[in-house]
Order: structure tokens, then C-alpha cells, then sequence
């Protein structure tokens, strides 16, 4: 618990898929299920409309919806973070109090730039949404899709913002998380984007990962948390590897949305393989993936 009295946030956060019915909208029964399945699984956090639930592509009748699904679900057993991923300040302002009405825990901020930007104006986007709510906000540092991109110097001053928690740095440079985690106070919690580089960002200060993978195998992902917060390199270098067999569900194309939820479907999921437009539709040859990685990881 921080001086302020914010529980800090650390472990395993799984960004949740967004899943829809045949008719587009939000199929309410399919996500109570995964919050259920995750939450019974050990993770110690959701996100909900993160990067993988198609944030930007929803309208804000199924964003709500999703955020209410969810919280709902969940009734407080773990933390929900609600992804805010807006271009200005009052649209974002209006999403976080919507989701700190519903009950959320938190918020995931991210700035999506069209307009170049200086430091300042990015700082007063933050000022004003963290202002806006009492619950707590973490910075979303995605530059690949945000367009986004500030040294960890610039962040380390906007985390100095009433009720900034922590960030999410969806980036491979370790160092550069290394270099966040040494410009900001021990309470700011910097959690890797990446399953796949958890053991090195952890070695150098990282709290925990926000990420899609625990979707496919919360347990193990969490085993792997616990095995590098205690220390236990062997173990933690055997469980990175076991969690990298899982790349091609993440990395094989920008989009895997689909991709994705079609290895819940294969692992017993009631989820459809619907994306919002334009993401693009499920291939047979991404089917074809899917089933091979799953089985070539011995999930089916």
C-alpha cells in the first residue's frame, strides 16, 4: 500500500480479449466466462479494451458494455483496469469517469498522437484525466501504435502527476524500462507489455506484465512471475521458454485479434472469431497456425 493509500498494482495482468455475438455485439456470456476462467486461474489483474480487446475500433455503447461485463464478473475478487485510449482530453476524461463509475480499479492511459505534440501538451492530457478520477492511472507507453514516443526521462516527470501509479511499457528495449524504473520512486510501478521479455525487465525493476498471453495459459504465465520475483533463475528460464512457444499467437501479424480467439475457441472457450472492422478476419492459413501452436505447446 502506498503513503496515499492506492494499493499498488503487481504480478500478472491478462489484457482480455473483446467478444462478440453473431449480430456485433459485445457477447456478454462469453467474457463473463473468460473473467471467471482467468480470476480462478491465479492472475492478479484484467484489463479490459486494452490493445487485444480492439479498444479503438468499438463504439461507446460496447465499451461500456464491456467494461460492465467484466467489473461485474470480477465483483472485486482481482483488480480491473480499464483501457482509456483516446486523442483528446475531454473524450478521455468521460471514459475514465465512466469507468470509475462502473467500479473499475484502474486506469490504462494512452495518447494517441495525430497532432505532433510537445512534452507539455502530453503532460496536461494526463494532468487533466488523472484529475478527473480517484482511481488509479497507469501511462500506456506503446510508441509503435500510439505514434507516441517520450524518453523514460519524460515519463519519469508526468509520473510525478497526483494518482499517475505506474506504466505499462510495451517496448523491447530492457534498458529502457531499466532507465524508467531508476527515474521514478520505489511506489511507481513499471510493468512490461511483453510476456516474452518478463524475466529480464523483472531482473532490472519490473513489477509484473500487462499482457495478452495469460489468456492461452494463466497458470504457467503466473509461475513464471513467481518464479522470478523469488529469484529462481533455472526455473524462470525453463517457464520463458515454455511461454515463447505461444510467439505466434501475438507476433506473427500486427492484428492477431482473431487469430486469438480462435485458440480460445480450440482450448474450450465459448468465443467466435468476430473482429470489429477493419481488423482483418480469420484465415485458414492463421487457423492452420493456430492449431499447430497450440499443439506444438501441448494444449491440445
Amino acid at each position: 500500500m502506498r503513503e496515499d493509500g492506492m494499493k499498488r498494482f503487481e504480478g500478472i495482468f491478462t489484457v482480455m480479449l473483446t467478444t462478440y455475438d453473431d449480430y456485433g455485439n459485445i457477447d456478454r456470456e462469453a467474457m463473463r466466462e473468460m473473467t471467471d476462467y482467468l480470476v480462478e486461474s491465479g492472475v492478479q489483474g484484467l484489463v479490459v479494451l486494452g490493445s487485444n480487446g480492439e479498444n479503438p475500433y468499438l463504439t461507446h455503447h460496447h465499451q461500456k458494455d464491456a467494461i460492465d461485463t467484466v467489473v461485474d464478473a470480477c465483483a472485486q475478487r482481482i483488480p480491473v483496469i480499464v483501457g482509456v485510449n483516446k486523442r483528446g482530453n475531454e473524450p478521455a476524461m468521460d471514459m475514465a469517469r465512466y469507468a470509475e463509475g462502473s467500479g473499475a480499479d484502474g486506469i490504462l492511459l494512452a495518447l494517441h498522437r495525430f497532432y505532433n505534440l510537445d512534452e507539455d501538451a502530453v503532460y496536461g492530457f494526463y494532468e487533466d484525466v488523472c484529475g478527473s478520477v480517484q482511481i488509479p492511472v497507469l501511462f500506456y507507453n506503446f510508441p509503435s501504435n500510439t505514434g507516441l514516443t517520450l524518453p523514460p526521462e519524460s515519463i519519469a516527470r508526468i509520473s510525478n502527476i497526483d494518482n499517475l501509479l505506474g506504466a505499462k511499457e510495451t517496448i523491447f528495449d530492457v534498458d529502457e524500462v531499466r532507465r524508467l524504473v531508476e527515474a521514478t520512486n520505489e511506489d511507481f510501478c513499471v510493468f512490461t507489455g511483453m510476456t516474452f521479455n518478463l524475466v529480464d525487465t523483472m531482473a532490472v525493476g519490473a513489477c509484473g506484465a500487462i499482457c495478452p498471453v495469460p489468456n492461452f495459459i494463466p497458470g504457467k504465465t503466473v509461475e513464471l512471475y513467481e518464479a522470478c520475483r523469488s529469484g529462481d533463475a533455472d526455473k524462470a528460464g525453463v517457464l520463458q521458454k515454455e511461454v515463447y512457444a505461444l510467439a505466434p499467437l501475438i507476433a506473427s501479424t500486427p492484428t492477431p485479434h482473431a487469430m486469438q480467439k480462435e485458440a480460445l475457441r480450440l482450448l474450450g472457450h465459448p468465443a467466435k472469431t468476430h473482429v470489429k472492422s477493419p481488423l482483418p478476419r480469420l484465415t485458414s492459413e492463421q487457423a492452420k497456425l493456430v492449431r499447430e501452436t497450440l499443439e506444438t505447446a501441448g494444449l491440445i
